[in-house]
Parts: C-alpha cells; structure tokens; sequence
C-alpha cells in the first residue's frame, strides 16, 4: 500500500520536472528562433528590392515602351512606392547586425547608411526595438511613378518605360 503513493509522488514530481524543462527551453530558445525570424525577412526582403532594382534599371534602359513583369512577395512590414523612392520598412527587437541611428532618422543628411549597390540600408533605434530601412532612392536618375503606394503580400507588378504628354519619359509601376 505504501508504494503506491510513492509511484504517484514520483509521476508528479517526473511531470511537473518535464514542464519545468518544457518552458525553460522554450524561454531560452524563442529569443532566438524570433532573431532568425527577422533576420530571414530582412534578406527576402533584400532579394526582392534587388530584383525590383534590376527590373526598373533594364526597363529604363531598354527605352520607351519596354515592359517587363515582376513579382514580389512582402512578408512582413511596410512596402511603399513614393516620390521616386521604394522603400521598405519593419519594426523588430533585434539590431540584426545594422548599427542604429541614434539622433538622426535615416533620411536626414548624416545619417550613417549602408549602401549595397542601388540599394539602401538603415536603422534607428526605437526604444527597446529598431526599425530596419531598405529603400532604392532614383531622385536623380529616374521618374518613377505608381498609383500603388502601400504594399503588403504578394504582387505581379508591371515595370513600364513611358513617355507623358510633355514628352518627359518615366517609369510606371502597376499592380
């Protein structure tokens, strides 16, 4: 009769030692899985500015009339096409290797940013987080212009080279 409360003791103290483990590894590990998380939007994020990138710069180049499909998959933050600029941004609580901006927003002169070819890279701190910019800027090369402003999910964009009444030639982007 005695060993019979023992096995139950030890099935309790077995169990409750499992979840202990249980939530100490999860507590440990998810840090990490969320770093990894980010760091992997942050380069899918990349290729398809990279890919953008190489679309407008072919169409541009091709001259008028030249047309060209792309098609780009936004995860996760804030995908917009505004005053000759593309740019992309998302909030996370790791730095992922970008050194921050500390007293300057990424647009103002100063501001320390890393380029990669035509394409930018910035952060600022935000509190306890960072927010991450990738943005291509072609103020003095090309006129890009869309009626698409925000973005998020996955698009099959059109790339055309056109010409407006005045005769001024400019990139449209189309959803």
């Amino acid at each position: 009769m005695k060993k019979r409360g023992q096995i139950w003791i030890s099935v309790a103290m077995y169990t409750a030692l499992g979840v202990i483990l249980v939530t100490l590894i999860l507590s440990v590990g998810m840090p990490f899985v969320n770093k990894l998380k980010a760091r992997n939007t942050v380069l899918q994020t990349k290729n398809v500015m990279y890919d953008l990138d190489g679309v407008i710069r072919t169409v541009s180049n091709e001259g008028f009339g030249s047309k060209r499909p792309v098609f780009v998959d936004i995860g996760e933050g804030d995908f917009s096409i505004r005053d000759n600029r593309i740019s992309w941004k998302m909030v996370t609580e790791e730095k992922l290797g970008i050194e921050p901006n500390v007293d300057k927003e990424c647009e103002n002169e100063g501001a320390l940013i890393i380029k990669e070819g035509g394409l930018n890279i910035c952060s600022e701190q935000l509190g306890q987080g960072y927010e991450i910019n990738l943005y291509l800027d072609y103020k003095d090369e090309v006129d890009i212009r869309s009626t698409l402003k925000t973005l998020s999910g996955k698009y099959n964009l059109v790339i055309e080279h056109k010409v407006s009444v005045n005769g001024e030639s400019y990139i449209e982007i189309r959803g």
